[in-house]
């Protein structure tokens, strides 16, 4: 199992995009960033932070394993998952994106959206747009980008850009009801915001795949049960759902 690819492109980021000779660049911070391995990470201090290297995953993970076999399949299966440190901008309209779509389309969106009203940092690679950059934009025009019913959330989450700033002093349920403010994102959008945007390891997106884990294999439990590690038990779940294709 490649473990990097299912970091990278396996639902909580769409920045990268898996190379022909099997690397991966992402445009982030101004900058074309290529990697290979994950050791890759380790030498830039912006990459360093993004993967989240000083966090100490081992011990959680030898956690997450003891709790019941499906856990500890996964832990196998994806012996190196971790939690991205995404830009909340970033995280906030991937996700708005994300509502009744699938990995694939969610990229192409997103790469769109790039190319459209994003600049070029690199000959042919461009960043994703700014809110001042995506201001450029028109119902009408995200339409044409074929962003369907979302191009609404969209625009509403241009205007309220700044609440943002304002979710990092908040507690959990505050923050989680002040992103509800902008139109179309409810609780598992917010959530998914919260996890990946602003590394809120508290938080437990339940979208389709995990309401599938949850009522298969987990009937009657609370989300409680995956503690003190919900974010990553989470994300071992989604990617175990994907993979045995529940």
């Amino acid at each position: 199992m490649d473990a990097l690819e299912e970091i990278l492109t396996g639902g909580q980021s769409f920045s990268w995009t898996k190379a022909e000779d099997g690397s991966y660049f992402a445009v982030l911070n101004e900058k074309v960033y290529r990697v290979r391995r994950e050791e890759d990470f380790l030498s830039d201090p912006f990459l360093r932070n993004y993967y989240d290297v000083d966090t100490d995953y081992e011990k959680a993970r030898i956690e997450i394993a003891s709790k019941d076999d499906l856990l500890k399949e996964a832990v196998e299966k994806f012996p190196s998952l971790r939690i991205l440190r995404q830009d909340p901008w970033i995280s906030t309209i991937s996700f708005i994106l994300s509502q009744n779509n699938n990995i694939k389309r969610i990229k192409q969106l997103y790469d769109r959206l790039s190319q459209v009203y994003g600049h070029e940092v690199e000959k042919g690679y461009y960043s994703f747009p700014t809110p001042e950059e995506l201001s450029r934009t028109s119902i009408q025009e995200l339409r044409d980008l074929r962003v369907g019913f979302r191009d609404r959330f969209i625009m509403d989450a241009i205007e309220k850009h700044e609440i943002l700033k304002r979710v990092p002093e908040l507690e959990y349920s505050e923050a989680e009801e002040l992103l509800m403010s902008i139109t179309g994102i409810g609780k598992k959008v917010a959530s998914c915001i919260l996890l990946f945007g602003f590394h809120r390891m508290e938080a437990f997106p339940v979208d389709v795949w995990i309401r599938k884990v949850l009522n298969t294999y987990y009937p009657g439990k609370e989300i409680s049960y995956f503690e003190p590690h919900p974010a990553l038990c989470q994300q071992y779940l989604f990617s175990m759902a994907r993979y045995i294709k529940l």
